[in-house]
């Protein structure tokens, strides 16, 4: 018998092992601890509840309070994972009886060799998903289970870590290298680094305003912002083109900056306030949309003209200006100056 015994112990299904399952009570326990947890479910739980209510005895209807508190005790210490395996399974083949039989085998396969551990977080943050799982990390690392696990995540919080952190790098790497082809191109086209750089500064300014508004708002970086991120570029540095071109051919027209800036205030900029305010209200109407990606849209790519646009007609003129004998260098070579 004691052979048989240990035989059952030895071969019975990991998930019906105390020690393991008592390993899985200890990590909930953990859990709980934290204050972003609400509840954790494993299959520790219905086992515990079923050995309770298969080994619960009443008191008598005479007992008195001390005989009363022995029975409540005597329940209570069958609250708890069975001392073998052979109990353990005893008890989960009374629940697999039950009309609710589908709910023990959402928490533990059918062969009892793997478990899910459902963990209910207090909010569907991202942030406080990934506290979480670096708290189990970090009990796996300290309490190891007494066999060797392989452990993965699920779950729609934890898809959604993970989307996040592919989609923020990928979009990092994707406007880092969007930014570095555009400062290229500006170099090509006006064949002057100075030129260049300045072409990228209400880009930059930009970039800066809008996002920086939208983490100062709370405003948390979703898929229409991600997406939205690499419109900014083309849309920033567009007004700059315009404006550089104009004024070096102004400057060459002119002789001077400064005859050449009264002129850029003239048509140039008019035509470049008419295209942004134009472009501006036109997004204007998505934020009155019934889906906040939409608005999140309209704000954004409004922002995106107003901001660049200001940029442009402001900071570049008041760049150029004490910048002039670097900016205009090649076309005063030209000219034999």
């Amino acid at each position: 018998t004691f052979v048989l015994e240990q035989e059952a112990e030895l071969t019975a299904p990991l998930f019906k092992q105390p020690p393991m399952l008592r390993w899985l009570e200890g990590l909930q326990v953990h859990l709980a601890r934290h204050p972003l947890v609400g509840k954790s479910s494993s299959a520790a739980d219905p086992l515990k509840k079923g050995a309770y209510e298969l080994n619960f005895v009443p008191p008598p209807a005479d007992a008195d309070a001390a005989e009363r508190n022995e029975y409540e005790a005597r329940n209570q210490a069958h609250n708890a994972v069975p001392p073998s395996a052979a109990a353990c399974g005893q008890v989960f083949t009374q629940l697999e009886q039950t009309k609710k039989k589908d709910s023990l085998f959402h928490l533990v396969t059918r062969d009892y060799q793997q478990a899910n551990l459902w963990i209910q977080l207090k909010s569907g943050d991202n942030r406080d998903m990934e506290q979480v799982v670096a708290l189990v990390e970090d009990y796996l690392e300290t309490n190891p289970p007494p066999v060797k696990l392989v452990h993965g995540w699920a779950g729609l919080t934890y898809i959604n870590v993970v989307w996040q952190d592919q989609m923020v790098v990928g979009m990092l790497w994707s406007l880092a290298s969007s930014a570095i082809i555009v400062f290229v191109m500006m170099l090509v086209l006006f064949r002057s680094f100075v030129f260049g750089v300045l072409s990228m500064i209400p880009l930059s300014i930009t970039i800066a305003f809008t996002y920086g508004a939208i983490g100062l708002a709370g405003k948390d970086y979703d898929m229409p912002v991600a997406v939205l991120s690499s419109l900014t570029l083309g849309l920033s540095v567009d007004f700059a083109i315009h404006f550089l071109e104009r004024a070096r051919e102004f400057r060459r027209k002119f002789g001077s900056w400064e005859a050449a800036a009264g002129e850029m205030f003239k048509e140039p900029a008019t035509a470049i306030s008419r295209n942004a305010i134009t472009i501006a209200i036109g997004f204007t109407p998505l934020l009155l949309a019934p889906l906040v990606p939409y608005r999140t849209v309209g704000f954004f790519l409004a922002s995106i003209m107003a901001v660049s646009w200001l940029a442009t007609l402001f900071l570049l003129p008041a760049l150029i200006t004490p910048l002039q004998r670097f900016v205009f260098r090649e076309t005063a070579e030209k000219q034999g100056e």
